[in-house]
C-alpha cells in the first residue's frame, strides 16, 4: 500500500517531503550554512561545494537523460539543467585559482562513484535524487543573498546556480512535481526513490561537514581545482603552473574546433587537467616521462583524440609554463622529447608530406565553409591510421564514428573522410608490414 496521512493516499511527492524532513532538516544544521550567514565562510569552502555539485549533477543529469526507465525520462526535463550555471559560476572563479579540500573532494568523489553504479543498478534512485536536486533550487532566493554579502558579489557572478527567478521557478516547481505525482509505481518502487532520496541528502551533509570547518593542511590544488570530473590526480602545486597548464588546454582547445564540437564544455574541462598533469612531469626520469606520455596518447587516441592532439599540447604546455616561469624553462623542455616521440611514431608510417598532402586534398574535397569549420581534419584523420599502425586499434574507429556521422555532416564530408582514411592506410601499409 502507498503512505497515506489521516486515511488521504499520499502523492509521491507528499510522501518524498516527509520521508526526508529529518535528512534535509540534518543538512541545514551543518556548520557551512551558519558560517556563511554571519560572512566567515571562507572562499575555498564556497567554491569547493560548487566543484562537488558540479560532479554530482553530471551524473544525475546524464544519467536521467538516457535512462533505460521510460518514467526517469518522462521527469527529466531539459529546464531541469543546472550544469551549464555551475560551470559559468567556476568559470566566474578561475583566476583566484582557489585551492581544494581534500576531504570534500574525497566526499565527493565517493557520492559520485556510489551514484553513477546505483543508476545502473537501480534506475529509479534517479527520481530521489532529482527531488533532492531541484528542491535545492527553491532555497536558491535564500541563499544568494547570504553569498553575495559574504563574498561581495553582484548579479549572476559567481552565483548563476543559486539564481530564482520567483513566479518561473515556481511554476518549474509545479510542472515537475505534477510529472511526478503521474508516474506509474509500486510501493516498493517508491520506497526505493524515497530511500535514494535520503542517501543523497546524507551525502549532501557529510559533504558540507567537510567544506566547513576544515584543516589548513586540507587545502590542496588537485585536479578537481580546474575540472570537477577529474578528480584526485596530481596537478602542479604552484598556482602559476597551474594558472599555465589552464592556458595551454584552452589554446590547443581552440585550435582543434573539432573538441568543442565533439566533447562540449565537458572535454574542455579535461583538456585542462590532462595538461595540468602532463605539468607535473618535467622533474622526473626521461623514460618514465615518456611512458607515461605514451600511456595517455594511448588511452586519447582510443577515445577519439589522435596523438597528435597531445603532441600540439605538450608543445604549446611547455611554452605557457617558461613564459609564467622563465627560470624553469630547461625543466620544462624535458617535456619536449616525449611530444618529439609521439611524432616520430607517427611519422613511422606516415611521413610529412604525406600527412600535408592527405590533408590537402581532404580541405579540396570538402569545400572552404567546412575548411574553415573544421580545420586540421585531413590531418587528424591521417594521425589517426598512423595510431592504429602503431598499434590502437581503435584509433580510426573512435574518430570515424562522430566524423563520418550523417547526423552531424553531409555525403561530400563524409565520402571525404572515407577516401582519405582509406587513402592514408594504403599509403601506411608497407610500412605497418615491415
Amino acid at each position: 500500500m502507498q503512505a497515506s496521512l489521516f486515511g488521504q493516499q499520499l502523492t509521491l511527492m507528499e510522501e518524498l517531503k516527509a520521508s526526508t524532513s529529518t535528512a534535509h532538516a540534518r543538512l541545514q544544521t551543518a556548520p557551512f550554512f551558519q558560517a556563511l550567514a554571519g560572512c566567515q565562510l571562507p572562499l575555498e569552502s564556497y567554491v569547493g561545494q560548487l566543484r562537488a555539485i558540479l560532479a554530482i549533477h553530471v551524473v544525475v543529469e546524464q544519467a536521467s537523460a538516457h535512462c533505460v526507465d521510460d518514467r526517469v525520462r518522462s521527469v527529466w526535463s531539459a529546464d531541469m539543467r543546472k550544469l551549464p550555471l555551475l560551470r559559468k559560476d567556476l568559470q566566474y572563479f578561475e583566476p583566484r585559482t582557489v585551492a581544494d579540500l581534500k576531504e570534500a573532494v574525497d566526499v565527493a568523489l565517493q557520492a559520485t562513484n556510489a551514484l553513477r553504479q546505483q543508476s545502473i543498478e537501480a534506475p529509479l534512485a534517479i527520481l530521489g535524487w532529482l527531488y533532492v536536486l531541484e528542491g535545492s533550487t527553491l532555497c536558491a532566493s535564500v541563499l544568494q543573498p547570504l553569498v553575495a554579502r559574504a563574498f561581495l558579489l553582484r548579479g549572476d557572478d559567481g552565483m548563476a546556480y543559486l539564481r530564482n527567478d520567483g513566479a518561473a521557478a515556481r511554476y518549474r516547481w509545479a510542472e515537475y512535481s505534477q510529472r511526478m505525482n503521474t508516474l506509474a509505481l509500486e510501493t516498493g518502487e517508491r520506497a526505493q526513490i524515497t530511500q535514494a532520496a535520503n542517501e543523497l541528502f546524507a551525502r549532501l551533509e557529510a559533504l558540507f561537514r567537510a567544506l566547513y570547518p576544515f584543516q589548513q593542511e586540507s587545502k590542496a590544488y588537485l585536479a578537481a581545482s580546474i575540472n570537477p570530473e577529474a578528480g584526485r590526480h596530481p596537478v602542479p602545486d604552484d598556482a602559476r603552473e597551474l594558472q599555465a597548464s589552464v592556458r595551454a588546454g584552452d589554446i590547443c582547445w581552440h585550435r582543434f574546433p573539432y573538441f568543442a564540437a565533439r566533447y562540449g564544455e565537458r572535454g574542455l574541462g579535461f583538456a585542462r587537467s590532462d595538461a595540468a598533469w602532463q605539468a607535473t612531469l618535467y622533474p622526473y626520469p626521461p623514460a618514465q616521462v615518456l611512458q607515461q606520455v605514451q600511456w595517455l596518447g594511448r588511452v586519447l587516441s582510443a577515445r577519439g583524440m589522435p596523438t597528435l592532439l597531445l603532441q600540439v599540447q605538450l608543445e604549446i604546455l611547455v611554452e605557457e609554463l617558461a613564459s609564467a616561469i622563465p627560470e624553469r624553462r630547461a625543466g620544462y623542455e624535458k617535456l619536449l622529447p616525449a611530444a618529439a616521440a609521439l611524432h616520430a611514431a607517427r611519422s613511422r608510417f606516415l611521413t610529412d608530406a604525406q600527412t600535408q598532402e592527405l590533408a590537402a586534398a581532404f580541405d579540396l574535397a570538402v569545400g572552404p565553409e567546412w575548411r574553415a569549420r573544421f580545420p586540421h581534419t585531413g590531418t587528424l584523420l591521417s594521425a589517426a591510421v598512423a595510431d592504429e599502425c602503431g598499434g590502437c586499434e581503435k584509433a580510426v574507429d573512435s574518430l570515424r564514428t562522430w566524423m563520418a556521422d550523417p547526423r552531424h555532416f553531409p555525403a561530400a564530408w563524409i565520402d571525404a573522410v572515407e577516401l582519405t582514411l582509406a587513402q592514408a592506410r594504403q599509403q601506411a601499409a608497407p610500412k605497418a608490414k615491415a
